[in-house]
């Protein structure tokens, strides 16, 4: 009716005439549906609220018997439904009429009686008592009441009805299982139908719209023609609604079709997920219910622990195990709850009087110990009269309610119900759908077996379904552990021997066999505890036996046996944990059934143990796994952290274990965890067998650790007390602590056995118990066998990475040799020229020579009479002959002329073709690129630049992959035509929400540009070490596919299949030599190191076989001798340059040969074809082996997210520099700890590590490790409570001493004690890992074999003189790792001396044994004596020996330090410079830390007294000393002194840092954070330094760092570097003083300032470049007003800042200087003062905000009384009570007291002074007091009268004295308080305002006197002085004298020195400066452009650092000549014009 309504309106609105057929009413399928679907839900739902209300009218209320019978059909209902569904359903209808008439009964009934015939017929007639009637439930009621009380059985019968009426059939349908309509069709029929209802209400609404559409249209067109005629206007109307019916059937659709469309089909989407969760939600309840049930009983049952609750208990107990019981048990307990409820109902009746029938125990008595007063307070029998409802049932009195007593019942009673429920929803579901149940308990049906290894989803669902199935075993031995941890008692200690025996048996298979009866244990114990829990009835009241005994057991005991017991009852509550226990391990007995099953063992895979004897080799054969090592996945990478990773979590774990707790147990988890630490790398690669038996040791150790713990609990929980007091060692070495709540602990008050209570407790061991056992199903995994498989293959190629390193390094060391050679050769072939050319120049002035030409003229003669190559030598000894002694070093550099630079065109000309590159393309930019562009241009602009980066990058790709140059060539030119056709639109203008969507997504992808930029940076970073990784991985890889053919892998295999390729390579291009794809740099390096390594004379690793035979070299390639592989494989790389004859064939030897040996002798290539020894890079470039899950692996790693892109980027730069990390950890462990046994370490990375050559060997970083670990065990057993120094009292006292034993040497009791001990040795682990990865671990293959070499030729040529002796040979491969050139005979020369010494101790002691036979025998005491000789001389060879042992190798190790064979130069001094730039800096500002009572003593302080403290200047000295002796080090390059230096700053500043400061500030050095501060930078300081030395310095030092390359972050630090003071002046000096040069020192600065003006040049060059700002475009309205107006603001600032600072200091900045004392003094001029007073503390008051606003409304008409005030805050204003009694007497001489009456009756006139001081807090001002003075002149007689009538005695009455005292003064910072004279306004004379706005007061004086003595007549005067109030009269209107004080504000103490000065002063030392020095800036820009705006400065650059070149290398002459050319070229304008221009290219 509403919508015709509607349409009728709409009608008379558009006056359309429309058809009757359209004014039928259509069906509203809204409507429909919804009504459908409500009648849907309350057919389903309505006896739900039907139950809900019959709960609620059962139990609201108090109880009576018509509820009960209610309750009692509601308990029928519910336990016939769960007992029989069908019976339920049957009776169903007649139940829902019984209770309909039952409600009709009990509500008549109830309304019945409120008549009162019927109340008076039942209590009168029939006798009924009133109590008995209200338990019926009868009871009369007001009216309110009544209807209250009959509302809500009526709302539950009208609940009923409609149940009955309406529901009840439909729901039977629906509920009948034995007919449920079967779904035949693939959709179901309900999919269809939600699916048609929401299209049609689609419809519907587009129907809707449509027509509002058409209205809208409609009244438009109205409203344009409203003129027309209603025929005309019909019309448009028709047309509009027709194009819109056009447009919805034919035309383009209409926006919000297509809206409603898509949230149709989003609202199906949502359906469906909603269908599939509650699908998955029953599945979930479906496999749980049963879990959930059985848990919730039980726990419900124990909380109500009662003889009545033990059926539910038995039954579900017994029910788990066995499956067959489990559906009598729900029955069971279903009928049993019901029975509960209705007595605990009964039970609530009134005439059941529990008083009645309970027992008093307190009769029954007899006890024989005296415990007695225990048992009184806390035993059950005699705290209460014992009613025995309770033990049986729980029945108790609840009161008015009762739902709290009946919900555990109720809540079994519900449980049962929804188990049944979900029962026959999922039969019905699963029939509706021809659904068959799963075999196995899974959510997921499609996932099986199969699935596991597809991806990480289908993983994590496969363990959703069998995550139990597959570890369940260990689930239960697990749960079993956590009982023994929550309980602790004597049933805990059964649990824990029967965990070793399963354990034990090991076998899965034999743990099976054993489960059923543990299981059956397990119930049958649980039971009898319950019973135990339960125990005997109290209203017997006799107690039990172990009470009432003659031998006492104490009450600890009692509980710890877990008997029943009155006093403290057994904890029911622990048999929570053992029904767990129970639980799981039932579930694992039906999982052992399963195993047994072929369909489950199909479907969730077998749980078969591997073969413990398997190995990786055959895992080709049989593997079900797929290899995960490559990482081709997220699965694999989850799989790598598992099966690699997590071994070594679990001994970290454990380490933690053992460390947590101080007991002698967990010293077994340290040695267990330090062994696996050392061997487990070794251990892995044995056999499965041979760690899982190790591991099974350590598993049953720890299970054996619980037990025990939890049998010392007797002694911890029971006897506690005896134990402290005689056995305290026992307890601190076994940790005992009670740590089971409940116990009664007596412990003693003297406390002198400290009980560890952080000590005990098996949480850390359950922990390290369940990662072992996880760990122990890793090593039984398929999985296992890769990475042991890869553990393998890494350890074949442990030396690979080295050799890599070291081809690498060397190929570095020869190209920078061959660049200086070259540049040099440049230098010296532009210089000749240049004299040929000056020759021929003076060859035309030889009529008229000057100096200048007649010296290069005869030089250039020289120069041709000379050979070229000796001409530079003889040049120099020639330069100054006696002949010429007009050539000086001045003449030389000013004779620079033209011809200097007319070589540099021909020079650049023959340098062109040979640098010409091809063109490279455009790099992509980087993310601040792109923020220039979208600053410069617009987002839209970067956007679109990015989108071509990406394009230009995936065609380069596609490039690669296709290798066709046309197509890519066409794709360009595409690329470029779409470029070209986009930049066009960039000018279009862009609309705010464009651009605001532009910007948006330009932050976007800025952030993920930044991301790349940054992945990249990190990637480039270590490089070197990914390209090394990779190459290894590849191998590794190639030796995985040797295995798996069934051959053995060895790291021949790897040199067989290059040589196999690349003769294959050779084969297919005979005529192209070595055509491997790479750059023309890589090769260009192969030949330079083929070319540069003989020229040197030297001989670099793997060339000694170049010398060798061919038949050697093969003899080699297949020897049997496993460590020299590695070399040989070196020695045929090596040889190949030098060798050109054919390698002969290999079956001219005995021995077989390999197949792919075979191979490459059928190739038949010469040896000279094979590749050199190719780098990392250069492999991975000419890649030649190529396998599909490697390239699977690379797509992947690609393909991945950049955040997770950035996070690998992080790792790999932590593994690069993993030792750094290593170091780090060492440093700061000692940092922390600062003790002797920490000190070891970082000494020995300073000495040691840092300085070994290329890396530290394998023999430091395993004796890091076992020091570590000896470190934290010596320190474990200094944790153990029965050493005196880990009390508590003694910890307080010697805490904080620096020089206590334990302090210093590392052993004292703290927490956390190993923390970073743990740290440390994860890094040296972490580090060893990485070693054996990229293959440094081992590097015998590289430098062993050579140290071997050397020492055997050198043994060879002195075997004669050595006599053979070799065991004293340093011939380790620990201490010498590089060869060197000439091995001085020094370093051996005291072998020699030693074995000729030791022949003639040998001869000498043979003619001493001769002689013992020829003499006479002699005495025993000579014998005695000669045996003391041989036995001291014999020590004193051992001594010698061993110490020439230690100190030979640590010699050689220097000296090869020292003289290297060749080295990667570096130049870190500035890094140093800077690093001891920070100390230094850190030493200034913490001054206080470096001193013993310094901490209080302020530099700044010290330093304005002129006191420089000696410690301070100390430091000072010794800081900047050591930066001297550096940099004079680096200069002169003495790497002798480097070495010595680095060795003495080592150890003096550890024994400085750690033995000497601790000992002057009396503080530990891990308390001085300033000091470990200043040590950290140190350690930093001392690692570059190793790192110096160990590269070498370089042969040239060439400027500043900052200098190396061009951009904004190195011009801004250089900058800074430069505007230090007096650095760069002492830099040049100091550089000039340890230099060898010609130049005197003003040139060298002048070289330094052009070099350093060259480069800020050079850096802006190069911005322009990189960030190009387009020509023709203005400069953008920000970058002005950004820029400027900064400018502007500054310059403004600095003009106007001393009248700001002076304005803003004390008003913003200021400090409130209140008074201390206001003292005031009142004299008459010349005589004594009459009245002295001082106001302090409490007499000076603040103002408060009220009374600042009183006074600003006093003097708001005023307005320069208010401009006064308002620069006053509340505080600044202080108000001064001034006593009236003077506080000093009035002393006057009789005689002057005469003249002074005198005068004033003879003066005419009196002045009357008034006298203020003021003082103010000395550290806020310099003048502590202000004063002022105010005089008042009196002419008045009378008032002279008056005072001299007061001075005589005569007058009594104080006199008045107007206007002496000013009301307001003002105290400013100086030494002057005056007046606040701005407050005297003008004011009226009424009294009122007299007394406020009167400025000068009126006072009373008084002369006030008091006799002492009145026999003396001594009297005492002083006088009082107040002041006078006009607004009263009489004795009151005096009051003491008030002073208002305002306080100027003063300058902090930070801006006081500011402050100062004052604004002329400000003006004049800061302002003007600061002007001169911008107006010279602006000035000089005109006279700086000829040098300052270059365009190309390379040419410059390159002349400054040429100079550099040849003043290091010597060529002195050749700096004097570069320089003259420095000098003309900046002396010629023309000629640097030329020099600058850019070049023709650009």
């Amino acid at each position: 009716m509403i919508k015709r309504h509607m349409e009728e309106k709409q009608e008379t609105l558009t006056e359309v005439t429309v058809d009757a057929n359209e004014r039928e009413i259509p069906h509203n399928p809204l409507l429909e549906i919804s009504g459908s679907l409500i009648k849907g839900m309350l057919v389903k739902y309505w006896i739900y609220f039907c139950a809900a209300m019959f709960f609620i009218v059962s139990f609201n209320g108090k109880v009576v018997v018509y509820k009960i019978l209610y309750i009692m059909l509601f308990l029928f209902c519910v336990a016939l439904y769960q007992v029989h569904y069908e019976w339920w359903r049957r009776i169903l209808k007649y139940f829902w009429l019984t209770v309909v008439s039952y409600s009709m009964v009990v509500l008549i009934a109830v309304y019945a009686y409120q008549f009162k015939t019927i109340s008076g017929f039942l209590l009168l007639t029939l006798g009924l008592s009133e109590e008995g009637l209200k338990d019926l439930g009868l009871e009369q009621y007001d009216t309110v009441e009544l209807f209250a009380k009959i509302l809500l059985p009526s709302t539950f019968l009208l609940a009923c009805i409609l149940q009955l009426r309406y529901f009840s059939e439909d729901f039977l349908k629906i509920t009948d299982l034995s007919n449920i309509p079967i779904k035949h069709e693939c959709t179901s029929g309900s999919k269809k139908k939600t699916e048609t209802q929401v299209y049609l209400l689609a419809d519907m609404l587009k129907e809707n719209i449509w027509k509002l559409q058409n209205r809208l249209e409609a009244n438009e067109l109205h409203g344009e023609n409203q003129t027309t005629s209603a025929k005309t206007e019909n019309t448009p109307v028709y047309e509009t609604m027709g194009e819109a019916e056009q447009e919805k059937s034919g035309g383009e659709p209409n926006k919000w079709n297509l809206v409603i469309d898509k949230l149709a089909s989003l609202l199906l989407q949502l359906l469906e997920k909603f269908h599939k969760t509650q699908v998955l939600a029953w599945r979930v309840l479906e496999l749980h219910i049963l879990k959930i049930v059985s848990t919730w009983v039980i726990w419900i049952t124990l909380q109500e622990v009662s003889l009545m609750n033990y059926p539910f208990f038995v039954l579900w107990v017994f029910a788990l195990p066995y499956p067959k019981l489990r559906p009598h048990a729900s029955k069971i307990c279903t009928v049993w709850s019901c029975v509960m409820v209705i007595c605990k109902m009964m039970y609530q009746l009134k005439f059941v009087r529990p008083h009645d029938y309970s027992s008093n125990c307190m009769q029954n008595r007899t006890y024989y110990h005296d415990s007695l007063d225990e048992l009184l307070q806390k035993s059950v029998l005699y705290v209460a009269p014992v009613d025995p409802a309770d033990w049986c049932g729980g029945l108790r009195k609840c009161g008015d309610n009762v739902l709290p007593c009946l919900k555990n019942h109720l809540t079994i009673l519900a449980l049962m119900v929804i188990e049944v429920t979900v029962h026959h929803h999922q039969l019905f579901y699963r029939t509706q759908n021809q659904l068959t149940p799963p075999v196995t308990g899974i959510i997921f049906d499609t996932i099986t077996r199969e699935h596991l290894d597809d991806g990480l989803l289908s993983c994590i669902k496969y363990f959703i379904n069998y995550s139990f199935y597959k570890f369940g075993l260990e689930v239960c031995l697990i749960m079993a552990v956590n009982v023994i941890k929550q309980r602790m008692d004597f049933y805990a200690l059964l649990h824990g021997c029967w965990l070793i025996y399963l354990l034990h048996r090991r076998r899965r298979k034999a743990v099976a066999e054993v489960w059923s009866r543990y299981c059956s244990f397990l119930a049958s114990v649980m039971t009898f505890q319950y019973l135990l829990c339960i125990g005997l009835p109290p209203a017997f009241c006799k107690d039990y036996p172990w009470r009432t005994s003659r031998w006492t057991i104490h009450s600890n005991l009692i509980k710890w046996l877990y008997l029943p017991d009155f006093a403290k009852k057994p904890d029911a509550s622990f048999l929570l944990y053992d029904f767990l226990l129970l639980l799981f391990a039932s579930l694992q007995w039906q999982v052992f059934k399963d195993e047994n099953k072929a369909c489950v063992r199909i479907e969730a895979g077998d749980n078969v143990e591997i073969s413990r004897e398997l190995d990786p080799a055959a895992l080709s054969q049989y593997s079900p796994v797929p290899n995960f090592i490559h990482c081709r996945s997220y699965l694999d990478m989850a799989k790598v952290v598992v099966f690699g990773y997590h071994f070594w979590f679990v001994l970290c774990l454990i380490f933690i274990t053992g460390t947590t707790r101080i007991n002698i147990f967990c010293l077994g988890y340290l040695m267990a965890c330090f062994y696996f630490m050392l061997f487990g790398s070794s251990l892995l690669l044995k056999p499965v067998k041979t760690i899982l038996r190790l591991w099974d040791y350590l598993i049953a150790y720890t299970a054996l650790v619980i037990v025990m713990k939890n049998l010392l609990a007797i002694g911890a929980c029971a006897y506690l007390d005896k134990l402290l007091r005689n056995h305290c060692w026992l307890i601190q070495t076994f940790g005992m602590f009670c740590t089971i709540p409940g116990y009664d602990l007596v412990l003693p008050e003297d406390e002198k056995c400290e009980l560890p209570e952080n000590e005990a407790g098996i949480v850390w061991d359950a922990i390290s118990f369940t990662f072992l056992l996880v760990q122990r199903r890793v090593f039984m995994s398929y999985y296992f066998l890769y990475v042991v498989a890869d553990l393998k293959a890494a350890k074949i190629l442990a030396s690979r990475g080295a050799e890599l390193f070291e081809v690498k390094l060397k190929k570095v060391v020869v190209l920078r040799l061959e660049e200086e050679k070259k540049s040099l050769q440049a230098m010296r072939r532009q210089m000749e020229l240049i004299k040929l050319k000056q020759k021929k120049f003076d060859s035309l002035k030889q009529k008229t020579p000057s100096p200048e030409g007649t010296a290069v003229d005869q030089s250039a003669k020289e120069q041709q009479l000379l050979d070229p190559e000796e001409g530079g030598k003889k040049e120099n000894e020639d330069k100054k002959i006696w002949w010429q002694p007009w050539v000086t070093h001045a003449s030389m550099i000013r004779a620079g002329s033209y011809y200097l630079f007319e070589t540099d065109s021909e020079e650049e000309e023959e340098q062109g073709p040979t640098e010409k590159r091809e063109e490279e393309s455009p790099k992509k930019k980087t993310a601040f690129q792109l923020a220039y562009e979208a600053w410069m241009s617009s987002s839209k602009s970067a956007l679109r630049t990015r989108k071509q980066d990406e394009t230009r990058e995936q065609g380069k790709k596609e490039e690669e992959q296709l290798q066709l140059a046309g197509e890519v060539k066409l794709e360009f030119h595409e690329e470029k035509g779409e470029i070209s056709g986009t930049e066009e639109n960039l000018d279009e203008s862009e609309s705010i929400i464009e651009r605001i969507i532009n910007t948006i997504k330009f932050t976007w992808v800025f952030f993920q540009a930044l991301l790349d930029d940054t992945t990249e940076a990190l990637n480039s970073l270590c490089k070197n070490n990914l390209d090394i990784a990779n190459v290894l991985r590849i191998e590794r890889c190639m030796l995985w596919r040797e295995i798996n053919k069934g051959k053995e892998a060895s790291p021949d295999t790897i040199l067989q299949y290059y040589n196999l390729k690349k003769s294959q390579q050779v084969q297919a291009s005979p005529y192209g030599g070595n055509k491997m794809k790479g750059t023309q740099e890589d090769q260009h390096e192969d030949t330079l190191e083929c070319q540069q390594i003989p020229r040197r004379g030297t001989q670099l690793p793997h060339q000694s076989s170049a010398s060798r035979t061919p038949d050697e070299v093969a003899e080699e390639i297949n020897g049997d001798e496993a460590g020299e592989k590695r070399e040989d494989e070196d020695s045929i790389k090596e040889a190949a340059p030098e060798m050109t004859t054919p390698l002969p064939s290999c079956e001219t030897k005995d021995y077989a040969v390999s197949p792919s040996a075979e191979r490459s002798k059928e190739a038949g290539r010469p040896l000279n074809e094979v590749p050199v020894i190719m780098t990392a890079s250069e492999l991975l470039l000419n890649r030649m082996f190529h396998d599909n899950e490697l390239e699977q692996s690379d797509k992947f790693y690609q393909s991945l997210p950049r955040s997770l892109k950035l996070g690998f980027a992080l790792y790999n730069a932590m593994v690069s520099k993993s030792e750094m990390l290593c170091y780090f950890v060492i440093i700061l462990n000692h940092m922390v700890s600062a003790s002797v046994l920490t000190l070891i370490l970082p000494i020995l990375i300073f000495l040691w590590a840092m300085l070994s050559i290329p890396r530290p060997t394998k023999f430091f970083w395993m004796m890091a490790i076992v020091y570590t670990e000896i470190t934290v065990v010596v320190k474990y057993f200094a944790q153990f409570g029965f050493f005196p120094w880990t009390t508590k009292l003694y910890c307080g006292i010697n805490a904080e001493e620096p020089f206590v034993l334990p302090n210093i040497v590392g052993i004292e009791k703290k927490d956390g004690y190993v923390h970073f001990d743990l740290v440390q040795l994860l890094a040296l682990f972490f580090h060893r890992s990485i070693l054996k990865c990229h293959g440094l671990w081992d590097s015998k293959g590289v430098n062993v074999s050579d140290t071997k070499k050397r020492t055997f030729s050198r043994s060879s040529k002195n075997q004669e003189s050595r006599g053979g002796l070799h065991e004293d040979e340093p011939g380790s491969g620990a201490w010498h790792l590089f060869r060197h050139h000439n091995p001085s005979g020094s370093v051996f020369r005291g072998r020699k001396t030693a074995s000729i010494n030791r022949g003639k101790t040998q001869k000498k002691e043979a003619r001493k044994k001769w002689k013992l036979f020829r003499k006479s025998p002699i005495s025993k005491k000579k014998l005695l004596k000669q045996k003391m000789k041989q036995l001291i001389l014999k020590a004193k060879k051992l001594v010698i020996k061993i110490a020439l042992q230690i100190y030979r190798p640590i010699r050689q190790f220097f000296y090869d330090i020292i003289h290297p064979e060749y080295s990667p130069v570096c130049d870190v001094y500035a890094l140093m410079f800077l690093v001891d730039v920070i100390n230094f800096i850190i030493v200034i500002f913490g001054y206080w830390a470096f001193g013993k009572h310094s901490a209080a003593a302020d530099i700044t302080e010290s330093l304005s007294e002129d006191q420089v403290p000696e410690a301070f200047l100390v430091m000072l000295l010794i800081q900047f000393g050591t930066m001297i002796v550096d940099r004079a080090i680096y200069l002169r390059k003495t790497m002798f002194g480097k070495c010595v230096f680095q060795v003495v700053l080592v150890f003096g500043i550890h024994f400085w840092m750690f033995f000497i400061l601790p000992g002057v500030t009396e503080r530990r050095f891990n308390r001085n954070h300033v000091a470990q501060l200043w040590y950290l930078v140190k350690c930093v300081y001392f690692g570059l330094s190793a790192y110096q030395i160990k590269c070498g310095y370089p042969n040239r030092v060439l400027g500043n760092f900052l200098t190396k390359s061009y951009n904004f972050v190195n011009l801004f630090l250089f900058q800074g570097f430069r505007m230090v003071p007096f650095l760069t002046e002492l830099r040049a000096v100091m550089d000039w003083v340890w230099t060898d040069t010609t130049l005197s020192l003003s040139s060298w600065i002048c070289v330094e300032d052009l070099y350093a003006n060259v480069f800020i040049m050079k850096c802006l060059r190069e911005s322009e470049k990189k960030y190009p700002q387009p020509s023709g475009q203005k400069k953008k309205v920000i970058v002005k007003y950004g820029i400027g107006g900064c400018i502007v603001f500054i310059l403004v600032c600095i003009v106007w800042f001393p009248l700001l600072l002076m304005s803003l200091v004390k008003s913003v900045a200021g400090v409130t200087n209140q008074p201390l004392d206001v003292s005031v003094k009142i004299t008459i001029s010349g005589y004594e003062s009459l009245f002295t007073m001082s106001a302090q503390q409490r007499n000076l008051i603040p103002f408060s905000p009220a009374a600042y606003n009183e006074l600003a409304n006093q003097y708001a008409l005023h307005p320069s009384a208010m401009q006064f005030i308002v620069n006053y805050s509340p505080e600044d204003i202080v108000l001064a009570k001034i006593k009236s009694n003077a506080s000093l007497l009035w002393s006057i001489s009789p005689a002057s007291r005469e003249a002074m009456m005198d005068e004033l009756s003879s003066s005419t006139a009196v002045y009357i002074n008034f006298h203020w001081t003021i003082l103010r807090n000395a550290s806020l001002v310099k003048n502590v007091e202000a004063s002022g003075k105010h005089t008042v002149r009196y002419e008045e007689k009378e008032i002279r009268e008056q005072i001299v009538q007061m001075l005589n005695g005569t007058r009594k009455e104080p006199i008045l004295l107007p206007g002496v005292v000013p009301r307001y003064l003002r105290a400013t910072a100086g030494a002057e308080a005056r007046t606040a004279h701005r407050l005297q306004v003008a004011h009226s004379h009424k009294p009122q305002d007299i007394d406020k706005m009167a400025f000068f007061r009126n006072i009373t004086i008084k002369l006030q006197q008091l006799t002492l003595n009145s026999s003396s007549g001594q009297v005492t005067e002083w006088w009082v002085i107040q002041e006078w109030n006009p607004t009263c009269s009489g004795n009151a209107c005096s009051k003491n004298v008030e002073l208002i004080i305002y306080n100027d504000k003063v300058s902090p103490s930070s801006l006081g020195f500011l402050a100062g000065y004052g604004i002329v002063g400000l003006y004049m030392s800061v302002v003007l400066v600061i002007g001169k020095f911008i107006r010279e800036f602006f000035n000089g820009i005109s006279r700086s452009i000829m040098f300052e705006e270059l365009p190309n400065v390379d040419r410059i650059l390159k002349l400054c650092t040429d100079i550099f070149l040849v003043r290091e290398i010597g060529e002195l002459e050749l700096e004097e000549q570069l320089f003259a050319k420095l000098i003309f070229l900046y002396r010629s304008p023309e000629t640097m014009i030329k020099w600058t221009r850019e070049s023709k290219e650009q």
